[in-house]
C-alpha cells in the first residue's frame, strides 16, 4: 500500500488484541464517554481491516497479536484509497477535537503530574542506577516550579535544565518509580531569544538531521533562489503531498542516511518529518532545529516532535507535521496549514542539539513498540521491547 514502505512480519506482531484496542481507543475514540461503545466500534474496525488483508500472529492460548505500526499504516492507507472511513471518521476527527478544545494559551498556568516507572528485571539487586525523567526547559517558561517525587530507594537526585536525574539502588521488586509535579506559565514562542551562534543550527549532520547529497539536491530543486518564506512553503508542500504520516520501526532506518530512507519509503513520523524539514532548511542556509516534548491536550498529553526555523522577521518559528493528519493527508485546505508557522501550547523538554534528556538509565532494546492508552486522568505511554516486560511507563495528567 502507498506510504508504508516498511517491512512487517511476525517479529513485530507481539501486542495482544486487548492491548491494541486500548491504544486505538485513545487515538480514535477518546471523546466517546462510554468505553463499551468505543470498544465495539474499534473491534469491528479491526475485523474489517483483517478482512482487507491486515495480518496478525496467533499465539497458542494467547489469541491474536498485532504490530501496532502495521495496524495504523494499514488503516491510513485504506482510508486514503477509499476502502475504509475509520481513519477520517474517528482518528482525524478525534485529533481535531484535541486541537480545537485546547484551552491553554500564552500566559496560562499549567499544572501537570509526570510519573515514570522503570522496569529492572535484568538488573541485579543492589546495583546502582542513574535514572532520568524529562522536565520543562527552564528557558521556555516563567514561574516554573518542580517538585520531585522520589522513591525510597533513591540515594541522591539532581534537577537540571530539562531533566530530573535520580540515583537509586535496584531492589528485588524489579521496578522503580520517579516523577515530578510541575507548574509553569506558558510563554509566547516568539519571545524566544536569538542564539549566540547560528552555526549549530546549520550543521549538515546532527542526529537524525543528515543533509546528504540527495537532501541538498532536493532542497535546491524545491527552493532555488526563492525567499526564505517561499522556500519554507515549498518544503512544507513537498512533505505534505508526497508522504504518509505513520508510526515507524526505527530498527529499519539506517543511521547514516535516515532522511534518504524517508524519501525512498514515503513514510515518516513526527520526528523524522521534522528532521527532514530541518535538513531541507539547513541545506538552504536557514537555521533550524528539532524540538520535542508533549502536547497539553487534557485527554492526550502525549509525546511529540516538531521543527523550529529562525526567520529574521519572526524569530524562532514552529512547523508541525501533525497538520498532515489534521488535514486528512493534506487534502483538507482548512486544516492543511494549521501548524505552519504557529503552534498551540506544548510542554517542551528537548531542543536539539543542546538540550536533550540523554540516556534514561536502563537498557533500550534494539526493537521496540511505543504504546499509548487512556487512563482515568490522562495517558499512559509504555516503551516496551517486543517480548517481556516494559522498559518504562510514563503517566501524565493535567491537573
Amino acid at each position: 500500500m502507498p506510504g508504508q514502505g516498511q517491512t512487517f512480519g511476525d517479529l513485530y506482531r507481539t501486542v495482544s488484541e486487548a492491548r491494541l484496542l486500548e491504544c486505538l481507543r485513545l487515538e480514535g475514540y477518546a471523546h466517546i464517554s462510554d468505553p463499551d461503545i468505543a470498544l465495539r466500534d474499534a473491534t469491528f474496525a479491526l475485523s474489517q481491516w483483517i478482512k482487507d488483508g491486515l495480518s496478525f500472529r496467533e499465539k497458542e492460548r494467547e489469541g491474536r497479536h498485532f504490530d501496532p505500526v502495521e495496524v495504523i499504516c494499514h488503516m491510513k492507507s485504506a482510508g486514503r484509497l477509499g476502502r475504509d472511513d475509520v481513519w477520517q471518521r474517528c482518528f482525524v476527527t478525534t485529533l481535531r477535537r484535541f486541537v480545537s478544545d485546547q484551552t491553554y494559551r500564552a500566559g496560562s498556568h499549567v499544572k501537570l503530574d509526570y510519573a515514570r516507572r522503570f522496569y529492572t528485571p535484568h538488573v541485579a539487586e543492589g546495583q546502582s542506577l542513574r535514572l532520568r525523567l524529562p522536565l520543562p526547559l527552564a528557558g521556555r517558561y516563567t514561574e516554573l516550579d518542580i517538585e520531585p517525587v522520589l522513591p525510597v530507594e533513591a540515594t541522591a537526585h539532581r534537577l537540571s535544565d530539562g531533566r530530573l536525574e535520580v540515583r537509586a539502588t535496584a531492589t528485588k521488586t524489579a521496578r522503580l518509580d520517579i516523577g515530578a509535579r510541575l507548574s509553569f506559565k506558558l510563554p509566547d514562542l516568539q519571545t524566544l531569544p536569538a542564539p549566540e551562534s547560528f552555526e549549530p543550527y546549520l550543521k549538515a549532520k546532527d542526529g537524525l538531521v543528515v543533509v546528504t547529497s540527495k537532501i541538498a539536491a532536493l532542497s535546491q530543486h524545491l527552493a532555488g533562489d526563492a525567499t526564505a518564506e517561499r522556500a519554507l512553503a515549498s518544503f512544507w508542500d513537498y512533505l505534505m503531498d508526497n508522504f504518509q504520516f505513520n508510526p515507524l520501526h526505527y530498527d529499519q532506518i539506517p543511521a547514516e542516511a535516515p532522511l534518504d530512507w524517508v524519501m525512498e519509503t514515503g513514510s515518516y513520523d513526527c520526528q523524522l518529518a521534522s528532521a527532514f524539514f530541518v535538513a531541507l532548511c539547513r541545506a538552504r542556509g536557514l537555521p533550524a532545529r528539532l524540538t520535542g516534548g508533549h502536547f497539553l491536550y487534557p485527554l492526550s498529553p502525549t509525546n511529540h516532535y516538531w521543527a523550529e526555523v529562525w526567520l529574521e522577521s519572526n524569530g524562532w518559528t514552529p512547523f508541525d507535521f501533525l497538520s498532515w493528519d489534521l488535514s486528512s493527508g493534506g487534502t483538507d485546505a482548512s486544516w492543511r496549514n494549521h501548524f505552519f508557522g504557529q503552534l498551540d501550547a506544548r510542554l517542551v523538554t528537548e531542543c536539539l542539539p543542546h538540550n536533550f534528556t540523554g540516556p534514561i538509565g536502563v537498557p533500550i532494546p534494539p526493537v521496540w513498540h511505543i504504546l499509548r492508552s487512556m487512563t482515568r486522568h490522562g495517558v499512559e505511554i509504555t516503551f516496551t521491547g517486543l517480548d517481556g516486560p516494559p522498559v518504562y511507563e510514563d503517566r501524565l495528567a493535567l491537573l
